[in-house]
């Protein structure tokens, strides 16, 4: 029987992590197969086996147990290790976590297991095998390279057939849910990786097959330590029932363990080492990730996906016959979009122009804002209250589209290249990972202590001049460099704005020392951290991380702040038209003044505005509990000091009001 003896990480709380992956809240769960006493079943002696299948749902050290046997599909004891239960939704909770159910067969897992296996018993001379290999009839993928008996072992010499003794959920993230699987297969676990089917199809079947190359790529051409994988679908029509990746289980912690961003200093001024450990392991994995320079902007496939697609007439970067650039997969891209983008919006697109991705973006985004203001109109849309938002969106993503041709436009003129030191390294194309982060980092406790790199997901390739620094890192604030010489009065302040002078040194000091270990690494990209080249990306970094109906105002506020800088940039050479491109008039800055305002009072007032409602499960149940969080009349949530007042039960005007 499998014990949990995990420190759970709540992300807002910043508690500790141990063990594979990340825990995402008290609900470990897991099913266990026992199979001491299996035997052969159906007509044709299938190899595959009826067992008794132990399901643990543990809030403690002490996990409750469910029994159900594997050929059983029927039984609702198993449906528990498939139900989504790392946090709720304070608003449509029954319906968000239904989309993120991950049902799958165990039984047809247990049989592409055993295909994994047999496959690598006869496996040929790798070298030559270009891309993944599908499997006849089951459209399953394999990849060749990986699937060798030296990366899986071998079965003891009495056991013909591999079976799962453990299926445990081990975590459960943004896009999708990871189980560790364990078999009769000594000292060799696996995952499995579930992709929630929460958008189309089409947009999971092109970002796994990106998401899958990428790995392939980073792991084998850049010499990055990934998990291998083994076997993939990329749709529901295999054995498993649903998309899945299987792949190699890499024991050890978390980097995220090590990871603390307000560590105190050193008595001396200097930064503790546990800090500079982090930084350091995570700039090695970076500047490995910049070595590449690509030809074109986009995302990387395996080439025999993609040159027998529509898109094959766009491919103009191969790589070792093996890889290729092809339509990029950045989350916004296809995030929530009412459909799907053209072939001319997904690129990929020619490393001349480094602008053509921000355009594009750009005209996704306002095609879908004009998709919802038509449906609004027609009257087959919900969102008539958001009409003057939308239109909003749209003059903001129109706004985008006529900036973008001038942003780095003159950075090929030779006299621009002459003011900013290797400027043309930053026009090139270069691997852009949105989620490098010490949560996406295992130390590999079996191989030496290694950093293995473990998301994938939304990578693209673009021009280094527009990727900003990781989350991590990443600050915007007011900065203080050095406390005692740039607030000579700190030792007289009250002890709140002590704490806030000291959150703010923190933050700058963790971004100097990623800049830093940057430079020492890769000092021909360094100028794409000076504050002018920041500002004038600053805009498409906003549009691109942009996750809210109201995230349009971050956009504006980056553009209002390009536009006061703009005359200094173009007197530098940094762009070559004397005027802004966009005109704002003084009552939309006055309007954008109030709206912005009101963003950020929205977001310090409301809590959890910021992620859309959605609360940490353990964080919800302890809100719960305690009468902060109340269940509405509507089967939602509402905080308690956030609830509407009642419209007086004697107006029936009122009431009728309060219903609409």
């Amino acid at each position: 029987m499998l014990r949990s003896s995990v420190k759970i990480f709540n992300p807002l709380l910043k508690r500790g992590v141990r063990n594979i992956i990340s825990f995402s809240s008290n609900n470990i769960r897991s099913i266990v197969v026992a199979n001491s006493n299996y035997k052969i079943v159906g007509p044709r002696k299938s190899p595959f086996f009826q067992a008794i299948v132990t399901i643990k749902r543990s809030i403690s050290d002490e996990p409750k147990q469910l029994y159900t046997k594997l050929s059983d599909t029927d039984d609702k004891n198993r449906d528990t290790i498939f139900q989504y239960t790392w946090g709720t939704w304070l608003t449509n909770d029954k319906l968000e976590k239904e989309k993120r159910v991950t049902k799958f067969s165990i039984e047809g897992l247990t049989k592409v297991i055993n295909n994994i296996y047999q496959f690598s018993k006869t496996n040929p001379n790798t070298k030559n095998i270009i891309g993944p290999i599908k499997l006849d009839n089951q459209n399953i993928n394999i990849l060749p390279n990986n699937t060798t008996v030296s990366n899986l072992n071998i079965l003891n010499p009495d056991e013909k057939q591999v079976f799962i003794k453990t299926v445990s959920s081990i975590h459960e993230g943004k896009h999708h849910r990871v189980y560790k699987l364990t078999t009769n297969i000594p000292n060799k676990d696996l995952i499995l990786r579930i992709p929630y089917l929460v958008d189309s199809p089409e947009n999971i079947f092109r970002r796994m097959q990106s998401e899958i190359a990428t790995q392939d790529f980073i792991n084998i051409k850049l010499k990055i330590d990934t998990p291998k994988i083994f076997a993939y679908g990329l749709d529901s029509s295999n054995p498993v029932g649903i998309p899945f990746v299987i792949q190699e289980y890499i024991s050890g912690d978390l980097l995220m363990k090590r990871w603390d961003p307000l560590l105190d200093d050193e008595p001396n001024g200097k930064p503790k080492q546990q800090l500079m450990d982090v930084i350091d392991c995570i700039s090695d994995i970076y500047c490995k990730l910049l070595s590449f320079e690509f030809r074109s902007i986009g995302s990387i496939y395996f080439k025999k996906d993609v040159m027998n697609t529509d898109y094959s007439d766009k491919i103009s970067e191969i790589i070792d016959d093996r890889w290729c650039i092809g339509p990029i997969v950045e989350r916004n891209f296809w995030k929530d979009k009412k459909q799907s983008p053209s072939k001319e919006q997904l690129g990929p697109w020619d490393k001349k122009d480094v602008t053509l991705i921000i355009k594009n973006l750009a005209s996704v985004e306002l095609e879908n804002v004009k998709q919802r203001l038509a449906l609004i109109e027609a009257g087959s849309s919900p969102e008539i209250d958001k009409i003057e938002l939308l239109k909003e969106q749209k003059r903001t993503f129109e706004n985008m589209i006529n900036v973008s041709p001038y942003l780095f436009t003159s950075a090929l003129n030779s006299e621009v290249s002459q003011k900013i030191p290797n400027f043309v390294d930053l026009l090139k194309p270069r691997l852009f990972l949105p989620d490098l982060d010490p949560m996406n980092i295992i130390i590999n406790s079996k191989d030496g202590n290694k950093p293995y790199l473990i998301d994938f997901e939304n990578t693209s390739v673009k021009p280094f001049i527009i990727q900003n620094s990781p989350k991590f890192v990443e600050y915007d604030g007011p900065k203080i460099y050095n406390i005692k010489s740039e607030i000579p009065e700190y030792e007289k302040l009250p002890d709140t704005e002590k704490a806030q002078c000291q959150f703010i040194y923190k933050r700058t000091r963790n971004q100097y020392l990623w800049e830093d270990a940057l430079n020492k690494r890769q000092p021909k990209l360094i100028t794409s951290m000076a504050p002018p080249i920041k500002r004038l990306r600053s805009p498409y970094v906003a549009m691109s991380e942009c996750k809210t109906d109201d995230g349009y105002l971050i956009i504006d506020e980056n553009l209002l702040q390009l536009k006061t800088i703009w005359s200094d940039l173009f007197e530098n050479k940094i762009v070559s038209r004397k005027d802004f491109p966009l005109e704002f008039t003084k009552e939309q800055i006055e309007k954008h003044i109030n709206d912005i305002n009101k963003l950020h009072q929205k977001l310090i007032s409301t809590p959890f505005a910021a992620t859309k409602g959605w609360v940490p499960q353990d964080m919800f149940d302890t809100l719960l509990n305690n009468g902060v969080i109340v269940p509405d009349e509507n089967g939602n949530y509402v905080i308690k000091s956030h609830q509407k007042p009642t419209a007086p039960a004697s107006s029936s005007s009122s009431s009728s009001k309060n219903q609409n």
